[in-house]
């Protein structure tokens, strides 16, 4: 008997195939989104951990004053834990090429941040040159000469002509956007290049590379990572301190010796005693030779150089200061942020299908039920068949999920951040607790259902289970009391709408399944927009101006006049606004510190020209008063902050000062306070210092025109740097577009549950009214009738569906924002038109394929076979 039981239970399943794929289909949705999104922000970090561990690229990079000998980088090594190497770059401005250049030093002896050769060899000797993988795109190639003879006008090579033998990636620059900036040339780096040291002619190194013994297993990003490296950064800098003294004692005692020989020698030669000249005695000399005053005024000036030297100064740049590094965690973290809700929404909708699914499944099965309780089965062995189904069902379904989660959606993803990083291939890790909840719920879905479902049948006697249960009685809806409305409706309609409220299982089921898709959709579409239109808001709406030149130091009013004239020079040049800009930070319990951009502006008449204040749900504009300042929105949010409240700020040098907040401004990159100089004065008692000016031009200048008017703004040697908007609004487009890709993912998996849904419920339809629409059948109706009988349900249900997910969608979208949201960004929390109703096209869609679908198994019904009596 038992032996037949099993045949009975894989007999099952190969007799409703349709179904028990429903129920896998469903399951494999729900896992393979919930590990794909929730593993691929941790691969993400993962691949950049292993990429960085495997180049060992530096902890940090320590920078003096004095530059970096041997000898210093031996003192540097002393401090506990700590690995250090010199190094030497340069960079050189390709004036005909209008390119900037970073030179390196690198040889097969360097340790640290050891480049990855995409195509040709490293240089072996010292007419040989490499190139950054990104300048193949600039159109350079193997075997070609790389000459900066007329640029290197300090020269800082031996030689300025090399042979190109190959293309690198550096672990230090994984952005392909930027590589940093530059006091030459444009303000901006093109490519990196590597030579050998001894190309340089610099005696002393730019820098040193450092790596902490302590983090070589720790994984970069993590918590771990950045508490050990906070301590060790403090810890070395606290060994610098220490040695910047002895280090000068030891300068300026060489320097002294090296003096004190010049002098001896000179008083060898002159028979003077420079202790005891007066300056009678130095006229007298004068009169005899000419030149000896020069020669001590020589000696005396080097007196005075030892005299006010002062120790070195030392900077340290960590990882984070790296082009790339940071916005790469921002991107990973991104991502983790949508498995919060998305996941969880597929599961619940995979719980209500299958449970209306195995119900119908043990409906079908009473008599079965029956005759194998009357055979004297026990429940258990009774229940081992759909239990098995629900398992095997479930089970392979997470399995599939497992195995396209962990690995499809990632690469997926990654890939579609390929242009923006340079990293390695992604890697793939199988992570045991995702795969656990995920198969926990999974099973929940699937086996829990079957379980409760059957709970309750099983309780009742063999002889009630082997009669057909009774079908649901037909009620008088709430509509049919409205008579003005239900005279005016025909038949069909009529029974439509009593069929819909007969099965309200069914019709609640239908409606959340496709609610909850249809705002995963809106949500995905949404969310496109929101991130998409932060480009088009924040560089056309808000930010009118296209450039900014940063001064070294507030020019003078001569100064200032040559800057415009040069300025009146450049096409489509329009007007500029001299601005204060510094930074300051704000921070309180619930809220980590936050960097924020403080500008003053010379004039305040003029700054409507360059930029737009204004209240984003209004669209109403603000102008600076001398009665406070203006605050972007998402600074207001972090600090729940309104109009007429106290903003505390912090500045560089420790210093506490509180702001009166006048009014809030839409914005979305960045936070910024902006004061007039009357207010500036009043707050920090001392006038502002208009260290950086923006361009505005008429029309938008292209990329060629924008170089050229750089570099000739860089050859002045008042400007600090050159930068033009349009490389960050490149660089936010390019995000945008990644995150476009992930939008889509959704979008699809969202459509295809919807199908999945639509499919399984309205076969239950089907199976559970096979006798009503095989006794229509035989009364005479067409089979497009009795598929409208059965579609017009579906439409109806569908549309309802519809109507609630638009709601659902909203708010889920509003969340979702919330959570993937960055402190320093605010995306637009509106949903374009276009994107309701393209949710509502694929889902009516989805309800088209299943119609179709479901009206050829209509026309094969054997009507005969439905209509024999249970007997």
């Amino acid at each position: 008997m038992k032996r037949a039981m099993r045949r009975s239970n894989w007999r099952e399943i190969w007799q409703s195939k349709t179904r028990f794929f429903s129920i896998l289909s469903i399951i494999f949705l729900g896992v393979a989104f919930y590990v794909g999104l929730r593993a691929t922000g941790p691969d993400m970090l993962k691949t950049a951990a292993d990429y960085y561990r495997k180049q060992q690229l530096a902890d940090t990079r320590v920078v003096s004053s004095w530059g970096l000998t041997d000898e210093n980088i031996k003192l540097i090594e002393e401090a506990k834990g700590v690995k250090a190497e010199g190094r030497y770059f340069h960079d050189i401005n390709l004036s005909q090429e209008n390119q900037v250049f970073r030179i390196f030093s690198y040889d097969a002896k360097q340790t640290l941040n050891r480049v990855v050769v995409t195509k040709g060899r490293l240089p072996k000797s010292s007419t040989e040159i490499v190139l950054d993988d990104f300048a193949r795109e600039k159109g350079y190639k193997l075997n070609q000469h790389f000459d900066f003879s007329t640029d290197d006008s300090e020269q800082a090579f031996k030689r300025q002509t090399f042979k190109i033998v190959g293309f690198v990636k550096s672990p230090e620059f994984i952005e392909n956007i930027s590589r940093g900036n530059t006091t030459v040339g444009k303000g901006s780096i093109d490519c990196l290049a590597f030579v050998l040291p001894d190309n340089f002619t610099q005696t002393v190194y730019s820098e040193a590379l450092i790596q902490y013994r302590d983090l070589k297993t720790s994984d970069a990003y993590s918590s771990q990572y950045e508490k050990r490296l906070k301590q060790d950064q403090k810890n070395l800098k606290n060994h610098l301190k220490e040695t910047a003294s002895s280090i000068m004692t030891e300068k300026k005692a060489e320097q002294q010796k090296r003096l004190d020989q010049e002098k001896k020698k000179f008083q060898q030669q002159t028979q003077i005693d420079l202790n005891d000249l007066s300056p009678e005695q130095l006229s007298g000399l004068a009169a005899i030779n000419s030149e000896l005053p020069t020669q001590l005024e020589v000696l005396e000036r080097k007196q005075q150089q030892i005299d006010s030297l002062v120790e070195p100064e030392y900077h340290l740049f960590a990882r984070s200061e790296n082009p790339g590094y940071s916005e790469y965690e921002d991107n990973a973290e991104r991502i983790s942020s949508l498995a919060s809700v998305f996941p969880w929404i597929f599961f619940l909708i995979a719980a209500l299908v299958t449970m209306t699914t195995m119900t119908r499944m043990v409906e079908e099965k009473r008599n079965e039920l029956g005759t194998f309780k009357a055979l004297g089965y026990r429940n258990g062995e009774i229940a081992q068949k759909y239990l098995l189904y629900a398992t095997l069902a479930g089970g392979a379904g997470t399995l599939l999920g497992l195995v396209v989660g962990f690995y499809l959606l990632p690469i997926i993803i990654f890939n579609a951040y390929g242009q923006l990083y340079n990293l390695a291939q992604v890697v793939t890790p199988w992570y045991l607790s995702y795969a656990l909840i995920a198969l926990a719920v999974a099973l929940t879905c699937s086996v829990g259902s079957a379980w409760l479902v059957l709970r309750y049948d099983l309780r009742a006697a063999p002889a009630t289970l082997m009669q057909p249960k009774a079908p649901k009685k037909g009620k008088r809806i709430f509509l049919e009391r409205m008579t003005f409305v239900w005279r005016r409706l025909s038949f069909s309609q009529k029974v439509t709408l009593r069929n819909l409220f007969r099965y309200k299982q069914r019709m609640l089921m239908t409606v959340i399944g496709i609610a909850g898709c249809m705002s995963m959709i809106i949500t995905g579409f949404g969310l496109r927009d929101s991130i998409g239109d932060i480009v088009s808001l924040q560089f056309d709406k808000l930010w009118h101006y296209q450039g900014t030149t940063v001064f070294k130091e507030t020019p003078s009013a001569d100064q200032e006049k040559k800057y415009v004239q040069q300025l009146e020079t450049f096409s489509n040049y329009q007007d500029h606004l001299p601005v204060s800009l510094e930074t300051f930070t704000a921070q309180k319990e619930t809220v980590s510190k936050q960097e924020i951009s403080l500008s003053v502006p010379k004039e305040n008449n003029k700054l409507n020209e360059f930029l737009s204040f204004r209240n984003r749900k209004t669209n109403k504009q603000y102008s600076l008063t001398d009665d406070g300042v203006i605050i972007n929105e998402k600074l207001a949010k972090l600090f729940d902050l309104q109009k007429g409240d106290t903003l505390k700020i912090k500045s560089i040098s420790g210093e506490d000062y509180k702001v009166k907040v006048a009014a809030i401004s839409e914005n979305y990159v960045g936070h910024f306070i902006y004061m007039t100089p009357s207010y500036y004065e009043k707050t920090f008692d001392e006038k502002p210092e208009f260290n950086t000016d923006l361009l505005l031009f008429s029309k938008e200048p292209k990329r060629q025109a924008e170089d050229q008017m750089a570099k000739q703004l860089m050859e002045n040697s008042e400007i600090a740097n050159v930068s033009f908007m349009s490389k960050s609004r490149d660089a936010l487009k390019d995000t945008v577009k990644s995150l476009n890709i992930i939008m889509w993912v959704l979008i699809i998996s969202a459509g295809l549950l919807a199908f999945i849904v639509l499919y399984n419920l309205t076969n239950i339809n089907v199976s559970e009214r096979i006798r009503e629409l095989s006794t229509i059948k035989v009364l005479g109706f067409y089979d497009g009738e009795v598929v409208r009988y059965v579609y017009r349900e579906n439409i109806l249900l569908t549309l309802m569906g519809i109507f609630f997910g638009l709601f659902l969608g909203k708010i889920e979208h509003g969340y979702i924002l919330k959570t993937v949201e960055l402190d320093m960004t605010m995306f637009s929390p509106d949903i374009q038109p276009l994107s309701y109703l393209y949710a509502s096209l694929i889902t009516l869609f989805f309800t088209l394929i299943v119609g179709v679908i479901i009206y050829f198994r209509l026309k094969k019904i054997d009507m005969i076979e439905a209509l024999k009596a249970n007997e």
